[in-house]
């Protein structure tokens, strides 16, 4: 996902694979984009991370790679 997209899809269904085969053999899960996270690494370079909050369990939250995180024409 490109960091533009962000606002629009806050609070809306995205998909992320998590490597994790379910029955139908598929590993796309979708989440709720709760959060856009700005970081800074050791070598003084800023990368974006995305908080995904599943639609199942509410209270569970991954961290992920803004980049990794696919929306529903990408999948």
């Amino acid at each position: 996902m490109d960091i533009k997209l962000v606002k629009r899809f806050m609070g809306k269904i995205v998909y992320y694979d998590t490597g994790q085969m379910d029955v139908q053999g598929c590993s796309i899960k979708d989440f709720y984009l709760s959060a856009c996270i700005l970081r800074l690494d050791k070598k003084s370079h800023f990368y974006y991370q995305a908080e995904l909050q599943d639609t199942v369990c509410k209270r569970s939250v991954i961290i992920v790679p803004l980049e990794k995180v696919l929306t529903r024409d990408q999948i």
